[in-house]
């Protein structure tokens, strides 16, 4: 979905900051608030003072949180490309949440087990691994997959 239909399937409410940012922060409804009722998703963010600002981030907060909760089978090939150069990963900001939905569906669907996962996006299982690493929700939602099918967690 792109994000405009995303926004449409959410409700959206501004609301005042709170917290350091001066006078202006506390002064407009620049903070944003979605829900997203069909999951019963609800994210907030506040960060910037432009309302604009704050929906882009909610939107990409609210893609990550779908992909980090949401199980779904996978489709036998990967939903993207990913471009790659000397042997790098490269992921764009609006891939990010797909990645990992993927990433994350593959090794749900096989037991917690880590390889068939890589080997479809053409990775070496410590190669996921330290992507996974990198960023806090990712890893703590793929320990608990992990777990779930009582394997061992992961160890950086």
């Amino acid at each position: 979905m792109d994000d405009g239909a995303l926004l449409a399937e959410c409700v959206a409410r501004g609301y005042q900051g709170s917290g350091p940012g001066g006078q202006h922060r506390n002064k407009t409804n620049s903070g944003v608030e979605l829900t997203l009722n069909a999951l019963n998703l609800e994210i907030r963010c506040c960060e910037d003072r432009s309302g604009q600002v704050n929906r882009l981030l909610a939107l990409h907060r609210l893609r990550v949180k779908i992909a980090l909760e949401l199980r779904c089978a996978p489709d036998p090939l990967p939903p993207f490309p990913f471009p790659g150069s000397n042997g790098r990963i490269q992921i764009a900001n609006q891939q990010f949440a797909r990645f990992w939905a993927d990433i994350l569906d593959r090794i749900d669907q096989h037991g917690g087990e880590i390889r068939p996962a890589a080997e479809a996006w053409g990775l070496s299982s410590s190669a996921l691994v330290r992507i996974a690493f990198q960023e806090k929700a990712v890893i703590d939602n793929l320990q608990k997959l992990r777990i779930r099918y009582g394997k061992a967690p992961l160890k950086q």
